[in-house]
């Protein structure tokens, strides 16, 4: 049986994801392409890329967790061992901080196994930090697929994608999922490559200095929350250095 491994083809097959203009948000996953653009209708120029807390705000009761968005039936192909993902940031905001992969059993999303790690992974392509205003910013890291996963049967998993961006305090969490199946890909030993072991380096420490905050010059502007006051206190630790427009204003 053939597979179409999309993993593969990134560059001919969908150079739009990296290219787009008119940015406004963070970041994830992009291939394999993430429940939020196929089910979920966001954009991939800004609220795709929300941290998980902010993004509830668009998803029509769904929340921002991407465990709980509207399942994709029309499931992409992974390889088993070996392979890359493909991400980008918005508007220069490749944030420090790990990246883990996991695949999780669609019916129980407590059930995960960890299947890629990687620290300032936003960072995989373009070490240095981005700037606001910047086109685009792609990143990759390796993920390692077992033939028979421990949490999900391999015609259909769902591939998570967790970011923890550690250049704020509270730290800002962003997830990225995907539904997919497993097999085929890479060379004819690939299917009997072992997981890839959790890594055991420590994530990316903190910054050390203290992110510019907007001092309560900045309000929260996006569709109406019952958390507000707190989208405010985020736009204030944000803005100005990072302000995304259809969340934050001036006051």
């Amino acid at each position: 049986m053939k597979v179409t491994t999309i993993l593969t083809t990134v560059a001919v097959a969908t150079p739009a994801l990296f290219l787009a203009p008119g940015v406004h948000a963070h970041g994830g996953m992009v291939v394999p392409e993430p429940r939020a653009i196929r089910t979920m209708g966001l954009s991939i120029d800004s609220t795709f890329g929300h941290p998980i807390s902010v993004r509830a705000a668009y998803t029509n009761g769904k929340g921002g967790d991407c465990l709980d968005f509207t399942a994709d039936t029309n499931l992409q192909s992974i390889p088993v061992g070996t392979s890359k993902i493909q991400m980008r940031t918005n508007d220069g905001a490749n944030h420090i901080g790990p990246c883990t992969m996991y695949l999780v059993n669609p019916s129980d999303k407590s059930k995960k196994q960890q299947i890629g790690q990687l620290n300032d992974c936003m960072r995989s392509l373009h070490p240095a930090a981005g700037n606001k205003g910047d086109p685009p910013i792609p990143a990759e890291m390796t993920i390692n697929v077992p033939e028979n996963p421990e949490v999900c049967g391999k015609d259909h998993c769902v591939l998570e994608f967790y970011w923890e961006a550690t250049h704020l305090d509270p730290h800002e969490l962003f997830n990225n999922c995907a539904d997919v199946k497993i097999g085929g890909g890479g060379s004819s030993g690939s299917t009997t490559t072992a997981p890839a072991p959790a890594a055991t380096s420590a994530p990316a420490p903190a910054a050390t200095t203290a992110p510019a905050t907007g001092g309560g010059s900045y309000v929260y502007s996006g569709p109406a929350r019952a958390d507000s006051a707190s989208m405010t206190t985020w736009c204030n630790q944000n803005c100005p250095s990072f302000c995304p427009t259809d969340i934050c204003k001036a006051a």
